[in-house]
């Protein structure tokens, strides 16, 4: 689906310059040392200067002028360096310019064709769209230099309109910063602001038109923090949002998301619809199916086998979904139309079902349930409410069981799509108790430190997602992976296996037969055993200093590992590590050792809380994992009885 945040602008002709005049050359604009010192802590670029201008001239038709200077500090800012500029038909470009100049603010040389790319926009898995890409790029390894763009765009046809976001990326600094937004006064536009100082903004009426204007200056960078909530959730932004809007010949209102989902139910109305003999095939296969979950979920299954994903954006059909017989011939879609698909798939035996539009992976979903925008949204999904549950269902996927959304779409508001408009409600969100990780060992020790192992893994809800794709690969590529991940020294697996539960809360149980001859150290009489085999946990999020944002962790999960070592004879333990119990606002943790008979028994427990935190208890949350870290280190030491 188009999101708004990506699809910014962009069209047609080009004014390229040559070489610089005589008069140019000596023209200092850009200077570093100009730069203050406190704008270049954390940076690895700085803006110097941006201006963005959009006039509105009526609900379809507006023009967008933009200029940018920004100054790379270092190697690692190249990107910032870069312009991408996706357009399509109901964008033109007017002109385009560039410059680059060197340290000392002299200007070096013009943009010209060659600095230029014009190139099909092809996102993952996209292999038939309308939209292109103008890429604009200086290639030069001096550091540090600036580059100054400007360009302006011509739109025809309006769903979305630009907003101003001054830090959009991690390690940009600001200096000046400003966003201009000018319309008719007989039009109305909606603006949200968030995070901006009031002092920022200035309103007028001039010649007829209403005038807003924005203005930051000195605006340091945000640097990367650990467990922290998206950026642009915590930095100034400014959202501007049409009341009416009429894009690629259709029109909607958007003031309510009620009136957005009635258009929504426009673009979609008899798309999902399937030729005769496909609906006497899809009768026969549920023919015999008394119960509708099963049904739900043999359809399901049906739809995954006879499709695949493909991303496609078509002007309209970025936000409207290709008819469900066009999908049932080709065999693809995006995840609009095999959304579509699925339903038409449900109407064939009478199981009604609801159009979803949601936020998925770093797009939370509705955030502003007061502030319909079509960018608060970039997934869509399916809905099937029964008399004693709902099920939704994630059409993208042909592994997915039915029923489970995974991580990318979980807990979060989304929108759906009923006759009488749009209604937001919300996914769900698994519990600690439905994401488990259970493992059972049982481990044979020799006097040389060698080890051979029976290993029994239960992954439950969003822990399935950990050998999901693990589970679509070869054989060789499972061993491999498996390998790597358990990370034991001299290790060989003799045997594995998986047996999966496709259910609305998925679950894959792992058996492994492994033997290594380097686990345990052997130091003169004695044997240092590790005890916690498979599920160690060996990093600590990373220390903070006067730390931005709040802390947060996403999913809640529980881990139970229970290993029991068969001590080898003759060695009896010196030294028996503590057991251990840590409990805190963000989870709790507990190892107990036992040693007897000949055997140690290694439990270990982990309960993780989901939540967000003010960034001063960051350091606490340290301390919890720390505690964790420390603790799984744990070793048993034998030492070998003599004689």
């Amino acid at each position: 689906m188009m999101s708004r945040k990506y699809f910014v602008a962009i069209g047609l002709s080009l004014i390229l310059a040559g070489s610089l005049s005589g008069k140019e050359k000596d023209q200092v604009v850009f200077p570093v040392a100009a730069i203050p010192e406190t704008m270049k802590k954390d940076a690895y670029a700085v803006c110097r200067e941006y201006r963005h201008e959009f006039e509105l001239t009526d609900y379809s038709k507006a023009v967008e002028k933009v200029y940018m200077a920004i100054t790379i500090l270092e190697e690692n800012g190249d990107q910032f360096g870069k312009l991408l500029l996706p357009y399509d038909k109901t964008k033109k470009i007017k002109s385009i310019s560039g410059k680059i100049y060197n340290e000392a603010g002299l200007p070096e040389e013009k943009l010209k064709n060659a600095g230029i790319q014009d190139v099909n926009y092809t996102s993952a898995g996209t292999i038939y769209d309308d939209l292109r890409l103008k890429l604009a790029d200086f290639k030069t390894t001096t550091y540090p230099y600036t580059v100054e763009y400007e360009y302006e765009i011509e739109h025809n046809g309006l769903i979305n309109y630009p907003d101003w976001q001054p830090i959009e990326a991690y390690r940009i600094s600001v200096e000046k910063s400003s966003f201009r937004v000018s319309f008719p006064e007989a039009l109305e536009i909606r603006i949200r602001e968030i995070n901006v100082p009031p002092s920022c903004q200035t309103r007028k009426n001039e010649n007829g038109k209403r005038i807003h204007e924005w203005k930051l200056d000195s605006v340091a960078a945000w640097k990367e923090e650990p467990m922290s909530p998206e950026l642009y959730t915590q930095t100034s932004r400014v959202i501007i949002a049409p009341t009416s809007f009429t894009y690629d010949g259709s029109s909607g209102k958007m003031t309510s998301w009620k009136e957005f989902g009635d258009w929504v139910a426009g673009l979609n109305q008899g798309r999902d619809q399937l030729p005769p003999q496909r609906q006497a095939e899809i009768r026969e296969l549920t023919g015999e199916i008394k119960d509708t979950t099963l049904a739900v979920n043999t359809l399901y299954q049906y739809m995954q086998k006879r499709t695949r994903y493909v991303g496609i954006q078509l002007g309209l059909g970025g936000y409207q979904p290709f008819p469900a017989e066009m999908v049932d011939r080709l065999g693809y879609g995006d995840c609009k139309a095999l959304s579509s698909y699925m339903k038409a798939l449900l109407n064939c035996v009478g199981i009604p079902s609801v159009y979803v539009l949601a936020g998925a992976g770093s797009n939370q979903g509705i955030i502003m349930t007061d502030f319909p925008t079509i960018s608060q949204n970039n997934h869509a999904i399916l809905c099937v409410p029964l008399r004693n549950d709902t099920i939704w269902l994630e059409c993208t996927s042909q592994t997915q069981p039915a029923g489970y959304l995974g991580t990318f779409v979980q807990g979060r508001k989304v929108l759906l799509i009923t006759p009488q408009g749009g209604k937001i409600a919300t996914t769900p969100l698994l519990k600690s108790d439905q994401n488990i990780q259970l493992r059972i060992a049982d481990v044979q020790i020799n006097p040389d430190g060698a080890m051979q192992t029976t290993v029994k893994t239960r992954y439950s809800g969003y822990q399935y997602d950990n050998v999901s794709s693990l589970l679509e690969q070869s054989q060789e590529d499972q061993k491999k992976e498996l390998l790597d991940d358990i990370g034991i020294p001299g290790l060989v697996i003799n045997s594995f296996g998986y047996e999966v539960k496709k259910e609305k809360i998925p679950e894959a149980t792992e058996q492994l037969a492994m033997n290594s001859t380097k686990y345990a150290t052997k130091t003169g009489t004695r044997l240092f055993i590790p005890m916690n085999m498979l599920n160690q946990r060996r990093s600590v999020p990373a220390k903070v200093e006067n730390r931005k944002m709040p802390v947060v962790q996403q999913y809640a999960y529980y881990d139970k590992d229970s290993i029991t070592f068969v001590l080898p004879k003759g060695y009896q333990a010196e030294t028996i590590p503590r057991s251990k119990v840590i409990s805190s606002e963000y989870g709790t943790y507990n190892s107990a050792i036992t040693v007897q008979d000949g055997r140690a028994v290694y439990v270990r427990e982990v309960k993780v809380n989901p939540g967000t935190w003010p960034k001063e208890n960051y350091q606490a949350l340290v301390d919890f994992y720390s505690g964790i870290v420390s603790n799984d280190k744990a070793k048993l030491v034998l030492k070998e009885q003599q004689p």
